[in-house]
């Protein structure tokens, strides 16, 4: 019932997704040959004919794939095989994605164009706008790009949503935001730091299609882990405190939610 929040396309992109498709089928299984194996059969044209069958054995996990299966939505099956998300923007505009766990309301942001995406973020169109527009104009298809942002999630659940950020959520009156920080204090001075707040890290490329470059495939793979294990990780540890210095105070630290003294000064 919730397929057409996560899962969309537009029409005319089909030719896009089956090259993301293809990409990885031929990219798997010579990396993971122990976990992926294709049989391809191939058709004029493409290697990759409609009865190729992809197998995945991973963990608990031991599944097989027929390709004609998914011909009218390619980009679903490239999403089974991974465990990023996977978005494709044309000319700068959302035209297909598989989203369940970097961003919400994905459905609402489909067809949108990185302007309109990121219009409610602090900070965005004054330090942002031009660099970004910037990336996706001149981005190669040989020179791939990477990058990594942080979060500071209120909830350990893997699947995007407001559980997250509740003191952003859409409509939220000052007062209600002050109310759920109030909370917040509390349970980390009932449970501790650890098990109550979460660093949310996202892993992003870019990558310019070479058959069709005017798309772009953005993935995205999201980490949630406890703040407890930043012990163990003494550069994550000085890395999230050089953010949070340099952060401290600006418009974008409300955004993150770290504008609240308290929790600012337990991170």
């Amino acid at each position: 019932p919730v397929r057409h929040l996560h899962l969309l396309q537009a029409e005319g992109c089909l030719g896009p997704q089956r090259e993301v498709l293809d990409m990885l089928l031929d990219h798997l299984p010579r990396w993971y040959p122990e976990n992926f194996q294709v049989t391809p059969v191939s058709t004029p044209g493409q290697p990759f004919g409609s009865d190729t069958v992809v197998a995945l054995k991973v963990a608990d996990v031991d599944v097989s794939y027929r390709l004609g299966d998914f011909e009218h939505f390619p980009l679903e099956l490239a999403s089974l095989l991974v465990q990023e998300d996977l978005v494709l923007v044309e000319d700068g505009t959302v035209v297909a994605g598989s989203v369940l766990f970097s961003f919400t309301r994905f459905h609402e942001r489909f067809g949108m164009n990185m302007d309109q995406i990121h219009r409610k973020v602090q900070q965005y169109q004054r330090d942002l706008e031009k660099p970004v527009n910037k990336v996706f104009a001149t981005l190669e298809h040989d020179r791939p790009m990477w990058r990594s942002n942080w979060n500071v999630s209120w909830s350990d659940d893997i699947l995007a949503g407001y559980s997250r950020y509740p003191h952003r959520n859409p409509g939220i009156s000052e007062d209600e935001r002050a109310s759920l920080f109030q909370e917040m204090k509390e349970r980390i001075e009932q449970k501790g730091l650890g098990d109550s707040a979460w660093l949310k890290v996202e892993y992003q490329t870019l990558r310019r299609l070479r058959q069709h470059p005017k798309c772009i495939l953005f993935t995205v793979r999201t980490f949630l882990n406890s703040l407890d294990e930043l012990p163990g990780e003494p550069l994550a540890a000085k890395a999230l405190l050089q953010n949070l210095d340099r952060l401290q105070p600006t418009e974008f630290s409300k955004y993150l939610g770290i504008d609240d003294a308290y929790l600012f000064q337990s991170l």
